[in-house]
């Protein structure tokens, strides 16, 4: 009649390696954001955790200063760096010259209106 102890020892093992699969998951992905965070120096374009673009113009510890228009720079904790955007300067781009259409992501340029007369006020947006 101990039928069920069996059951419930191999639903328990199961739920332990699940944990274990899941926390060692976290911790390589934790591990990778931190190295991305120390790597950052000069010349890299970078988006902070609050969501602002900026370019890197000095690394010390950890702070760095990213410049987010120009003359306008800004100190940041290191830990706020959420990823690199673009390559330091005078990196090795493997797609000299690409587009974001030509990655795959979008590109949100907007096409040149045709008004080859010019004097469409609306720059060829046209209201119903």
């Amino acid at each position: 009649m101990g039928g069920g102890g069996g059951s419930q020892l191999i639903f328990l093992l199961l739920m332990v390696g699940l944990l274990v699969f899941m926390f060692s998951r976290t911790r390589k992905q934790q591990r990778a954001q931190v190295e991305m965070q120390s790597s950052v120096g000069p010349g890299a374009e970078v988006m902070t955790t609050s969501g602002t673009y900026g370019t890197v113009v000095a690394a010390d510890g950890d702070v760095v200063v990213l410049e987010i228009s120009p003359g306008v720079r800004t100190r940041w904790a290191r830990r706020a760096v959420a990823r690199v955007v673009a390559p330091a300067v005078g990196a090795a781009d493997p797609v000299a010259g690409a587009t974001a259409a030509d990655a795959g992501g979008l590109d949100l340029r907007k096409p040149p209106t045709e008004d080859p007369a010019g004097d469409d006020p609306d720059g060829g947006a046209h209201r119903p």
